[in-house]
């Protein structure tokens, strides 16, 4: 197996890449939308879509691995599900916030609202994770 393919498959054991794909092409739209209606910039627009869209397929596809290992790692059901959602969606939220106070986005907590977003979808993901796992 090449370098390469052996990079992927252990990135896969921490990070959720078709989240993280998803997540960023979606975060980043939003975030430059976002920015670019409010200031009509496109130079610190773009600036905060992209960073938005790294962090998200990096970080998200980091968090959303990590609420499905806490949602099937866990023992009690009940408190599996709540760990995947407020934990990741926590760090998520807190995370981005700082991001976007890092020079170059004009509106760093109107660029941290379409985050929240994570939380639901860390509980469908943490449901679905657990329920696939309850049924084996």
């Amino acid at each position: 197996m090449s370098i390469i393919k052996k990079t992927i498959a252990f990135g896969s054991q921490i990070i959720d890449y078709k989240m993280g794909i998803a997540g960023a092409f979606v975060m980043g739209v939003v975030v430059f939308v976002i920015n670019y209606s409010a200031t009509n910039e496109l130079t610190g627009s773009t600036t905060a879509g992209l960073k938005q869209a790294s962090y998200t397929f990096l970080f998200g596809g980091i968090l959303m691995k990590g609420c499905e290992n806490l949602a099937t790692k866990i023992r009690n059901r009940t408190f599996a599900i709540v760990a995947s959602v407020i934990i990741p969606s926590t760090l998520t939220l807190f995370l981005t916030y700082q991001l976007h106070q890092l020079k170059g986005t004009p509106k760093p907590l109107e660029s941290t609202y379409p985050t929240l977003i994570i939380i639901p979808a860390t509980a469908a993901w943490g449901y679905k994770k657990r329920k696939q796992m309850d049924v084996k």
